[in-house]
This record gives C-alpha cells, sequence and structure tokens, in this order.
C-alpha cells in the first residue's frame, strides 16, 4: 500500500493460538510484528477462556517490545479503542464494555486478550468478521450486522497500522481517550474480583487503574484484581 504505514504481517492458514505463534517467532522477525491466522484450534480469552475461532473471523496478534511498566495496560485499553472506531467508520455502533470487550447493543464482536512474557507484549484481537451466523451466544459479526463481507487482510492491516501508533503513544494519552469511549461508565454492573463479587454503578475508573463502584458502600477496585464484569440490565440505581 504505497504512502501507507508499512506493518508486518505473518498470514497462516491455522495457528493453535496467535498468541503463542508470535512468541514462538520473536526470534525470527523484527519486533513489532503480526501473526493473522484463517483460524484457531485454541483460542483462548482473558483467563484462559475459551476463544471460538473458526474461518471467517479475524485472529490475529501484534508482539510489541513493553518499554513502560504500564505498556499491557496502555494495549489492553487502545487496542479496545482501536477496534471500536475501525467499526465505527463501517456504519457500526460499537462500544466498549470494561475492560476491553467490544459490543454492539448487548452482543458481544470482539474479544482482546494482552499476555506478556520476557519483556515482550502480544496483543491478541478476535474479531467476528465474515460469520453468516453467531459463533457463540450473544456474539454478533460484521457481516450479520451489514449484511456484506469485508475484507479481513484490510481490516488487519488497519488494526495493525492503529496499534503501531498505540505503541508511539504514551499511557496517560491512550487512557484518556479510552475512558471518553468507556461505555460501561455509569452502568449497574456485577464485578467479579479474586475476593468476591461487588455490586454497583461502574462511577469511574482512575488513571491510577482503580474502578470506583458505587451503592450503599463506595468500592475500590483494582483493575487488575477484577475476573469478570457483567452489565445489570436488571437493576438501576
Amino acid at each position: 500500500m504505497e504512502g501507507e504505514t508499512k506493518i508486518e504481517i505473518i498470514h497462516i492458514e491455522k495457528a493453535d493460538s496467535t498468541n503463542e505463534e508470535v512468541f514462538r517467532l520473536k526470534d525470527r522477525y523484527s519486533i513489532p510484528f503480526f501473526v493473522l491466522a484463517d483460524f484457531q484450534t485454541s483460542g483462548r480469552g482473558r483467563y484462559g477462556r475459551n476463544w471460538v475461532s473458526p474461518k471467517g473471523g479475524l485472529w490475529m496478534t501484534g508482539l510489541f517490545i513493553k518499554k513502560d511498566e504500564n505498556d499491557g495496560f496502555k494495549f489492553m485499553f487502545g487496542s479496545a479503542v482501536v477496534v471500536r472506531d475501525i467499526l465505527r467508520t463501517l456504519g457500526i455502533p460499537a462500544r466498549i464494555k470494561f475492560p476491553n470487550d467490544v459490543y454492539v447493543e448487548n452482543k458481544k464482536i470482539c474479544g482482546i486478550l494482552v499476555e506478556e512474557r520476557e519483556g515482550l507484549l502480544a496483543v491478541g484481537i478476535g474479531l467476528n468478521v465474515n460469520q453468516p451466523k453467531p459463533p457463540v451466544e450473544n456474539s454478533t459479526s460484521i457481516f450479520i450486522l451489514t449484511g456484506k463481507e469485508h475484507d479481513i487482510n484490510l481490516l488487519a492491516y488497519n488494526i495493525g497500522k492503529h496499534l503501531m501508533e498505540i505503541d508511539r503513544r504514551n499511557f496517560n494519552d491512550v487512557f484518556r481517550e479510552y475512558k471518553e469511549k468507556l461505555d460501561t461508565i455509569n452502568k449497574p454492573v456485577i464485578i467479579t474480583t479474586d475476593y468476591g463479587v461487588l455490586e454497583g454503578v461502574f462511577m469511574d475508573i482512575t488513571e491510577d487503574l482503580n474502578v470506583i463502584l458505587g451503592g450503599e458502600v463506595i468500592n475500590f477496585i483494582k483493575v487488575e484484581r477484577v475476573l469478570h464484569l457483567e452489565e445489570n440490565y436488571e437493576r438501576g440505581y
């Protein structure tokens, strides 16, 4: 693509997990680089949750050098912003559900997994693109929403290009944009932590990475201690 940002995307037919593949290839390619697979046999989400990854989806991971202690969070937040914004250019009203899932209304369209090893960060993107039926319950795809297929390679390039831009930005800058676009703020939620389950209103997320959960008692929850967040549609505050 003449005049465009040059990025290296290694396109393979299948991978157990593109996150695993980038770590295997780290000594063969100049970092940053990306691996795009047609499908994954052992795709996973946060905390080892299974991620269904059939043909028709975009399964890609970028590998980056960690330069700052908050780079993991920078990519966790920034990648959700990237996907949300790209979907919106397609006319899809995507939103970010804390911490970094991308939804359309109440259906998930994209999951993101950031993993760190040996000073490197794998930023995995799982985006439902051309699947004609929801891959799993409460999910959707670009095809379902628009009625037409989209070029996965072009989407991968655009996502990769913007992730390269995230890599060059500082954490505070990325965090501010993420917070502006985070749809979970002011919604009633149920948060599962490593010390119990809490209900309340997701009031805010602070720059020092605390979730402020409102209710009868105000709770401050470190982001890394949030195992799962569910939007509580049945309850208002």
